[in-house]
């Protein structure tokens, strides 16, 4: 008994080692943009961030300035750095993403020095219910955050 126990462990060993040999190098998935652009039904086209949320600025926030701490983040949540994204825009895209460090802890992304946020109350991709008299999605008719 015990050498027919061996003799299929051993088949079994040998078995699964057959075509296991190198297999081709997959090249890496590289890591989503932090800010991509949607159309919307209501303010055109508009950044994103990867999950399709729309992004918004404070007309406020510049220069290290935040207002948007402690309750205010449990609607506006922080685009924070992943590490390893590359800051980049989507093609054809003027201006700068950056960070600044928050606060409260963690690094945001900021477009041409303003930090961005998504909306907890927009409830399907590339929705902009976020918009307010002090915040805004940023499209390309607005680009150009001042």
């Amino acid at each position: 008994m015990r050498g027919l126990v061996t003799s299929f462990l051993t088949t079994v060993v040998v078995v699964s080692c057959v075509g296991a040999g190198p297999q081709p190098a997959r090249a890496p998935v590289p890591p989503p943009l932090p800010v991509m652009l949607s159309d919307t039904d209501t303010m055109g086209r508009v950044f994103t961030d990867p999950h399709g949320r729309t992004l918004y600025h404070n007309d406020v926030e510049r220069n290290g300035t935040f207002i948007c701490v402690g309750l205010c983040t449990d609607t506006r949540k922080p685009l924070l750095h992943q590490p390893g994204a590359e800051l980049r825009l989507p093609p054809g895209i003027g201006g700068t993403l950056g960070t600044v460090r928050r606060p409260d802890g963690g690094d945001q992304v900021t477009y041409n020095g303003s930090p961005l946020y998504w909306f907890t109350g927009d409830q399907q991709p590339a929705d902009t219910r976020g918009v307010t008299l002090l915040w805004h999605v940023i499209n390309p008719q607005n680009m150009r955050v001042s």
